[in-house]
């Protein structure tokens, strides 16, 4: 077992003052139709089974939040930063997760399927038995990931960096691997 110790980064987000959001009030303001909540301060936010689908949540703070099990599918999280937060069984088909920060995130089985994750830096996350069909993880940082059991056929995963990835058990049917830095680790066939 290899120790890691990341820092916590610093969102890539231009500097803004952000305002902490109340899971409430977004709840409240998504029902009445508003879907921004760009740069939200939405640390340690409790929204377990929330609908938000295509909601946009980019460059927003998600540190500690509690997602489990909540659709936002076609949702918009764009440089948003996912520190430790729990999202297993989250719906985040189609979602544009480019250049977010997702570390030590528990992502079991998440549904991403066709997610676009070009450049999100996904280190230390566990995303066993999540469904990553056809998603986009190009130049993706996978380092440490725990991808046990996940589906990711289909998957673009060109110039991702799987260093010290857990991938036992994944579904590698039709996987793009061109550049992706720790080939060796991948079953033989697909080298």
């Amino acid at each position: 077992m290899v120790d890691v110790t990341i820092q916590q980064p610093s969102n890539p987000a231009p500097a803004v003052e952000r305002s902490p959001v109340e899971a409430s009030q977004l709840i409240k303001r998504y029902t009445l139709g508003q879907r921004q909540f760009e740069r939200a301060d939405l640390r340690e936010v409790q929204l377990p089974e929330a609908e938000l689908a295509r909601v946009c949540l980019s460059y927003a703070d998600l540190t500690w939040a509690n997602l489990s099990q909540a659709n936002l599918n076609q949702a918009e999280l764009l440089g948003a930063m996912v520190w430790r937060a729990h999202m297993s069984w989250v719906g985040l088909k189609q979602a544009d997760l480019r250049r977010a920060l997702i570390l030590r995130s528990n992502l079991t089985f998440a549904d991403l399927s066709e997610a676009s994750l070009q450049q999100a830096d996904l280190r230390l996350s566990d995303f066993r038995q999540a469904n990553l069909q056809g998603a986009n993880l190009q130049g993706a940082k996978l380092c440490f990931a725990d991808l046990g059991g996940a589906d990711l056929s289909y998957a673009n995963l060109s110039g991702a960096d799987l260093t010290g990835a857990v991938v036992r058990g994944v579904n590698w049917r039709g996987v793009r691997l061109e550049g992706a830095i720790s080939q060796p680790t991948l079953p033989a066939a697909m080298v």
